[in-house]
């Protein structure tokens, strides 16, 4: 049989990255209440894997998505030129998470961020007291539950437990 299509070498390093994702524990991961200084080099290969994710791809998409912002703020659209006022001060990384959620597909980004900007507008109310103490003043008091390492993907697994819900110490809104 015949292939047809576009094939890369892979370099060894990329290789053993690749089997590393497949062997994965909890200890290959950065903790779970600190900031990760450095991205593990098998999240990176993860990325590279499974979005296609370059240092080129990720200036270039995030660009798009910028000139897409201004480009639209002009549409007399008032949802899109409220993109604009919130954004417009965002870092890359705040882009960049639109973008990697919608697989570099800026047009599906754009409108991801328009439905986040839409439903801050719509309940502003959930996001007047969301401060980091008032966050973590919720998880200190358990809820929801945060297990104290990652899962052996680097996930954060978060543990609701309802039934055990004070509703008087902690709101619903809190």
């Amino acid at each position: 049989a015949l292939q047809t299509g576009t094939f890369r070498m892979v370099s060894e390093e990329e290789q053993a990255l690749r089997s590393k994702l497949e062997h994965l524990t909890i200890k290959d991961h950065g903790p779970v209440f600190h900031k990760c200084d450095k991205v593990p080099p098998h999240t990176i290969q993860k990325a590279k894997d499974e979005l296609n994710e370059t240092e080129e791809k990720r200036e270039s998409a995030v660009k798009q998505l910028r000139d897409m912002i201004l480009e639209k703020e002009d549409s007399g659209d008032a949802l899109e030129k409220t993109v604009m006022e919130r954004v417009k001060d965002k870092d890359d990384v705040f882009f960049l998470r639109f973008i990697r959620a919608r697989k570099y597909d800026v047009n599906r980004a754009f409108e991801l961020l328009k439905g986040y900007v839409r439903f801050r507008e719509q309940y502003p109310e959930l996001f007047e007291n969301l401060t980091p103490e008032a966050v973590r003043s919720t998880v200190e008091a358990g809820y929801p539950g945060i297990l104290t390492s990652r899962d052996k993907y680097g996930r954060v697994v978060l543990l609701f437990n309802i039934e055990g819900w004070d509703y008087e110490e902690i709101t619903f809104d809190e």
